[in-house]
């Protein structure tokens, strides 16, 4: 989300800054295939509560992954377009702002489900479009929580937040560079990226303070009950306190499994170092790009005074 959002910067075109797509429909449709797939069905089963893929089929208009086919097809068909026409950039930044959509919204929907939200109305023409709508928001509010292994909870979910703010915080100094932007979309590169410096290091600062403090509240998933067909049977030695019966055992070795990482501090130690470097990286992010604006207002300035001397 960070890198395509810099494409923004470049909403309005003219002649130094028009856009067309690079290589992201490839990145989308091959290497990001399951980030931008089943938004429809996500949204379905947890944020409108449809109890099985079946029961999303039989209700639903259309069984196919239309958001993704609509993001792949607009990306194909701003790259046939005219060099440096209004539609190929339109065509191109509006591609952009659905897949988006569609991201957060499969994070929000994820996110919903592992915070244990009550489902929303499942009735209604527009339910479809409402739970989207939905979904992208809580995406856009919580993203680290639509990761699956949020589900641990405790210490575990806290650290989960931690480190995938270090891989975005990373991803987002990279996606600045001018090779990476061409490469996505080509032009992107030659647009001023202040402003969206400053919306994004904002967007991150406060992401990780509202997902480190939901990651808080995810319980640690409790013990499986005993079940009366002993099914499992509790062993201490298994990875995940249980094994089957029937099934023979094959040894593990329990240092390979324990995480070990930061064992030494507590869980109020890790937020505080999570939370400080990130709140510093994001307040960085928005003064530099407050300092850039200010910056060049200075030399439009002062240029209009000189043209008046």
């Amino acid at each position: 989300i960070t890198a395509l959002a810099r494409v923004f910067s470049c909403v309005n075109p003219d002649e130094n800054s028009s856009v067309k797509p690079g290589y992201l429909s490839i990145v989308l449709g091959l290497i990001l295939y399951e980030e931008i797939s089943y938004v429809g069905l996500n949204c379905s089963m947890y944020i409108r509560g449809t109890p099985s893929i079946a029961a999303h089929t039989l209700i639903s208009n259309f069984d196919s992954d239309w958001p993704r086919k609509i993001v792949l097809i607009g990306m194909a068909l701003a790259a046939v377009q005219i060099q440096g026409s209004n539609l190929q950039h339109y065509g191109t930044v509006g591609s952009i702002l659905l897949s988006i959509l569609v991201i957060a919204a499969n994070l929000g929907s994820r996110a919903w489900k592992f915070m244990k939200w009550k489902p929303v109305d499942n009735g209604g023409l527009i339910a479809p479009l409402v739970s989207i709508f939905v979904a992208a928001t809580t995406g856009f509010i919580f993203p680290y929580m639509g990761f699956g292994k949020i589900q641990a909870g405790g210490k575990a979910a806290v650290q989960l937040v931690i480190y995938n703010s270090i891989i975005v915080a990373f991803m987002f100094v990279i996606s600045d560079f001018d090779a990476v932007q061409n490469f996505l979309v080509v032009g992107s590169e030659t647009c001023n990226q202040d402003m969206t410096n400053i919306v994004l290091g904002s967007w991150f600062t406060f992401t990780v303070i509202t997902c480190i403090f939901a990651a808080l509240k995810i319980e640690p998933p409790a013990p499986h009950p005993d079940d009366d067909d002993r099914i499992l049977v509790e062993d201490q030695t298994s990875p995940v306190g249980f094994k089957v019966p029937n099934f023979p055992d094959y040894p593990f070795d329990q240092k390979l499994l324990n995480d070990e990482r930061a064992e030494c501090c507590s869980l109020r130690t890790e937020i505080i170092i999570g939370v400080i470097p990130c709140v510093l990286f994001g307040f960085g992010v928005v003064v530099t790009g407050i300092m850039e604006v200010v910056s060049h207002a200075d030399k439009i300035v002062a240029e209009h005074m000189g043209g008046d001397v």
